[in-house]
């Protein structure tokens, strides 16, 4: 058991994504469409001249367009100082994916000096319009402790908010902080009131945190995380039948729901 656990410790990857906008302007849906589709043929210098004049016209989702251009040398040369030039007039305009974007560069320290208080700042941002992946970014940051105290506490709390609104990676490192014993007995009432955990239905069972790691782990697997089956086959091997088929079945009700009724999670207000 501990070794299986210090291997699931050892199999922690941090996983960071950049934000594109694939869905068509509405205001200019012939252009954006006509970029959309030049990239999806990886025609991007095609693309850069469609998402160009929208750009220079202030489209914002043009501009963060532009800026993972720039970002990826795509159709264009790399050039990280004139990608965060485009991601920020599109983050002056409050995008959400744009205030992400400048906060993975801060993050690591791509075209600035590495500054992870002002990648949470920019995360922070677009978490607060809802952008998933700006939760779980801060969840890392929480967890990791960079420029900050560790706390698991608010670590759990962004990776809830994203996992339960489908966020693979979230749903992974939930089960990977239950699994390696970096969630603090969320499941008891009396010790974590303010855990974002909801295993009221498993109280008094002893399997009750590895159900909800496996009904997690198998969440992030569903959502095309392939190293979450690592953790789904560990867990498994723990439980019992009938504890998996219980597992199975919160998975079921979670993904038929898209995630309206996930008993897995609660999340605070």
């Amino acid at each position: 058991m501990k070794t299986s656990i210090r291997r699931l410790q050892a199999s922690f990857k941090q996983i960071i994504a950049f934000f594109f906008i694939f869905s068509a302007y509405n205001a200019y849906p012939d252009t954006f469409v006509s970029g959309l589709n030049a990239l999806d043929r990886s025609h991007y210098a095609s693309a850069y001249r469609s998402f160009k004049p929208l750009a220079d016209e202030g489209v914002a989702e043009a501009q963060n367009n532009l800026g993972f251009l720039f970002q990826n040398g795509l159709g264009v040369r790399r050039n990280y100082n004139t990608a965060i030039k485009w991601y920020q007039s599109a983050a002056d305009q409050g995008l959400a994916e744009a205030e992400h974007n400048l906060g993975i560069l801060n993050y690591r320290g791509h075209g600035v000096a590495q500054s992870y208080s002002i990648a949470r700042r920019w995360f922070n941002k677009a978490a607060k319009k809802g952008l998933r992946d700006s939760h779980y970014m801060l969840g890392l940051i929480f967890y990791k402790g960079e420029d900050v105290q560790v706390s698991l506490e608010r670590a759990s709390r962004h990776f809830t908010i994203s996992a339960s609104s489908g966020d693979a990676n979230s749903q992974y490192m939930l089960a990977h902080m239950i699994l390696t014993g970096d969630a603090e007995n969320p499941y008891n009432p009396q010790q974590s009131r303010s855990s974002p955990f909801d295993f009221s239905m498993f109280i008094g069972e002893s399997s009750d945190a590895l159900v909800a790691a496996l009904s997690l782990a198998s969440l992030a697997e569903k959502n095309g995380l392939k190293m979450a089956s690592q953790l789904v086959e560990f867990t498994s091997s723990q439980l019992n039948n009938e504890e998996i088929a219980r597992a199975e079945s919160l998975v079921e009700l979670c993904v038929s729901t898209d995630y309206e009724d996930c008993p897995i999670f609660s999340v605070p207000g």
